[in-house]
């Protein structure tokens, strides 16, 4: 008989095994939630110097912890993780960081008396849960920060630079202002502490910014079988890393509107900066130019004459961040030639996904001075260059100027609100788009220009496709992408290594949409149209923005994306009919060929109602409100039953009194029209045959998917009076 697997995840029985028999019982004990079960273990702990019964003791937790199910014991596993993550590695370090400025001389002495640092980030997590708290966020950016990929990080142009500790901060006004600049519902808290200077950075302050997030929702399914919905704010965290030395801000946050914000809001509060004369600015650090040549040029700089500029240094990662290939060289060698000789003509460095380091030697002298001088220049990944840390002014600049002749440098510069409006049709098409990956061939169909969308934060360079489908003259199917000869352009080798000719290298670059951003760029030009402004995130293609009208006349609006996707308007016309007692409304989408109706609301495409030029709005406000009132009497469910088509695949089934049904398929269609046409004739009651007669399917329910269907059942079709017949729900 083949034997049952252990529901207990690696980090519970790590636990069991490893910690303090009592310390491992206690955390196993916790119970954080309603649904999570009681596990009524073995309440008394044996001697931890008696290793028979402690380890007797073990196995009786294991085996009652076996009786739960996965899902039963997924939280504890989780917390078990939290635990391990700061007893191992530098997560020890970590904890012992933040302890050694929170903790008081006895809880410090407690701490240190624990025999090991699984028992010691157990005692913490038990007893002092704020500073665990604060050691995992310390934790997670000391993470970002060594791996070089901190989420973003800002430069500020103070005249010098400001000596700050955690004390000199007013976390109150800081924490009023990101509330403020955020427009949060709820209270947002501000922490600082002091960071002790490293090997790898220097002496810094973190701020732990938590803050709700916007309200949202989910299903839930009660005891009795009922469902229900709750409604809750998740916790949201940005951690703020301030290095004076530098002037650098560093910010990890999931959203970059948060991360900009947050770091406008420090900047202006605490570092007393007018980011409306000197914004701050993000610099991002583009190497795949490197995939082509290593050699650099030697560009004209007014006021500076270069002599030598040479890359000594060159690391790439092997598909794995643990999995590094670097190549050094004496400021003397050529490391094109280098790489040539020993590794190959088509070397790995032509063919690299991403360059994780690329070190630069600069000899210059100064126009008029014959003194010559040296500059190292360091990159490392998209966000790191040590000329953040260079003291002088003027070789900063240098080393800045250089890296943006080269191609290797773009600065994040706002795009003004005109230029913003100018494109506001072509960024909801990007905004419309599935995936989060576009090409350069993409956005130069839609007029965008990527560099100006990198510089401005609503795109992030990737990499560049090795693989494109063609179909054209007599090649039909995948061709690889190589190397070109011609500057700006790549070969391209058919599949079976005929010459497929060469394309500009622009169409093939990848580029990652910025979509909490991107979303943000879209809305702010809709919320003028608004009475009240908010945010509520239904569903990751549907998001409640505010309302408008009267406040005896007020109108929820919506914002929805992907509606020409026949599985996102399923799903959306649940969500929205289940949200009925919100009233009549509006659901603006960035789609233009979809339904008139979803659920409950008139859906008003925004590409097809956009002012005129001139206008101080983007959208007519005028012509919102016409096609609102021509649609108010279908959303409510029309005068009478009827199926309203709105084009071959998809249509809107009215019944008065009820939310339009959305029904998309010709099943679905002739279905529900074959039932209209019985009802309207006096005759409701359908044979299941003939319902289903030319569908393909055996019965009315196979032709949804199972979440409508339950949906629908007794509320828009039922069973007839008779055993095997159907009819409207009217």
């Amino acid at each position: 008989m083949a034997r049952k697997a252990s529901p207990i995840g690696p980090n519970i029985l790590a636990l069991i095994e490893d910690a303090r028999i009592d310390l491992a019982r206690a955390v196993l004990a916790i119970r954080e939630g309603e649904n999570e079960p009681e596990f009524n273990l073995p309440k008394d702990a044996p001697n931890p110097s008696d290793e028979e019964s402690v380890s007797e003791f073990r196995q009786e937790i294991i085996g009652v912890l076996s009786d739960f199910d996965l899902d039963e014991l997924r939280p504890a596993e989780q917390r078990c993780r939290r635990i391990r993550a700061l007893a191992e590695s530098k997560g020890i370090s970590s904890l012992t960081t933040i302890v050694d400025k929170q903790f008081t001389e006895e809880q410090a002495r407690e701490i240190e008396a624990q025999p090991d640092p699984l028992c010691r980030s157990i005692w913490a997590f038990l007893n002092t849960r704020q500073t665990f708290e604060d050691a995992e966020s310390f934790h997670f950016a000391r993470q970002f920060r060594d791996h070089g990929k901190m989420y973003d990080a800002f430069e500020v142009e103070l005249e010098k630079a400001i000596n700050l500790d955690a004390n000199a901060i007013d976390e109150t006004a800081l924490a009023s202002k990101i509330t403020e600049v955020l427009e949060l519902k709820t209270i947002c808290t501000v922490k600082a502490l002091d960071l002790p200077s490293t090997e790898a950075h220097p002496t810094s302050i973190m701020l732990i910014v938590r803050h709700g997030g916007p309200l949202s929702s989910v299903h839930d399914h009660r005891d009795d079988g009922r469902r229900g919905t709750i409604y809750f704010r998740p916790p949201n965290e940005a951690t703020l890393i301030y290095t004076p030395s530098k002037r650098q801000i560093e910010i990890c946050a999931e959203s970059p509107v948060v991360r900009q914000k947050v770091g406008d809001a420090f900047a202006e509060v605490t570092l007393e900066h007018d980011i409306s004369q000197k914004p701050l600015t993000w610099k991002r650090y583009n190497l795949s130019r490197f995939r082509t040549s290593l050699a650099l040029s030697i560009p004209k700089i007014e006021g500076v004459e270069i002599q030598v500029a040479r890359v000594l240094e060159v690391e790439i990662r092997l598909g794995h961040w643990s999995r590094k290939l670097a190549l050094k060289v004496a400021i003397d060698d050529d490391i094109q030639e280098i790489a040539t000789r020993y590794l190959g003509r088509g070397n790995i460095f032509r063919r690299a996904a991403s360059f994780s380091r690329i070190g630069i030697a600069v000899k210059y002298n100064r126009a008029g001075d014959a003194k010559e001088r040296s500059l190292n220049i360091t990159v490392s990944g998209a966000k790191s260059c040590n000329l953040q840390s260079n003291k002088d002014p003027d070789e900063r600049s240098l080393g800045f100027a250089l890296l943006h002749e080269w191609g290797i440098l773009s600065a994040f510069r706002q795009i003004d609100n005109g230029d913003l409006r100018a494109m506001f049709a072509q960024l909801v098409d990007l905004y419309d788009l599935e995936e989060d990956e576009v090409t350069g061939g993409y956005l130069r169909e839609i007029g965008l220009d990527p560099d100006r969308l990198i510089e401005g934060g609503l795109l992030e360079r990737r990499d560049r496709q090795d693989v494109v489908l063609i179909d054209e003259d007599d090649i039909n199917g995948e061709v690889e992408i190589k190397p070109s000869s011609t500057p700006g352009m790549v070969s391209a080798t058919g599949p079976f290594g005929e010459n497929a000719g060469e394309h500009p290298t622009v169409d093939l670059e990848r580029y990652q949409l910025n979509r909490e951003w991107l979303q943000e760029t879209v809305l702010k030009f809709i919320r003028p149209l608004l009475t009240s402004k908010g945010a509520q995130v239904v569903d990751q293609d549907l998001v409640l923005i505010g309302d408008m009208g009267t406040d005896g006349d007020r109108k929820p609006v919506y914002f929805a994306r992907r509606l020409c996707d026949p599985q996102v308007i399923n799903k959306l016309d649940q969500l929205l009919r289940a949200r009925n007692p919100s009233g009549i409304g509006i659901v603006l989408t960035s789609s233009t060929n979809t339904l008139t109706c979803l659920g409950p609301n008139v859906v008003i495409p925004v590409l097809t109602h956009l002012s005129d030029e001139g206008e101080d709005l983007v959208l007519s406000r005028d012509a919102l409100a016409q096609t609102f009132s021509s649609g108010r009497n279908v959303a409510a469910g029309g005068s009478s039953v009827a199926v309203l088509k709105s084009g071959n695949q998809s249509a809107s089934l009215c019944i008065p009194g009820k939310a339009p049904l959305a029904i998309l398929g010709a099943n679905q269609i002739r279905i529900f029209e074959k039932l209209v046409a019985a009802h309207l004739a006096g005759s409701p009651d359908v044979k299941t045959a003939d319902l289903i007669e030319d569908t393909g399917v055996k019965s009315p329910q196979q032709a949804f998917k199972k979440p409508m269907w339950e949906s629908i059942l007794d509320v828009y079709i039922a069973k007839g009076s008779t055993r095997g017949y159907w009819r409207l729900v009217v």
